[in-house]
């Protein structure tokens, strides 16, 4: 599903939800940078602290060489879930992309 907010692009490459949390993988612009991040959203009860985890990706629009939004959502897409973070961080490596990373918890 794509969402454009304010000519930005927000793209959800994963979603599913149970009786623990809320899992949810959303790729997405902004002005200057582009974001891939990973979310638990844990329920009521199952949280540890009431925390909720984002893992996240992001580097700056202008650094992304002749590499675009449509061939980044692409290969996320045909990655399997289960290996998509650490092999989009290879893929951003190897075209010598700056980003940052980071695994974001706070309480809810």
């Amino acid at each position: 599903m794509q969402l454009e907010l304010f000519d930005y692009r927000r793209d959800c490459l994963f979603e599913t939800e149970n009786q623990i949390a809320h899992y949810y993988d959303i790729l997405k612009e902004t002005n200057d940078s582009i974001s891939y991040s990973e979310h638990i959203d844990p329920k009521k009860g199952f949280a540890i602290c009431d925390m909720d985890y984002e893992e996240y990706v992001d580097f700056k629009k202008d650094k992304l060489g002749e590499l675009t939004y449509d061939q980044i959502l692409s290969y996320l897409k045909n990655t399997k879930k289960e290996s998509r973070l650490e092999k989009y961080k290879a893929l951003l490596k190897f075209r010598n992309i700056p980003f940052d990373a980071d695994l974001f918890t706070w309480s809810s």
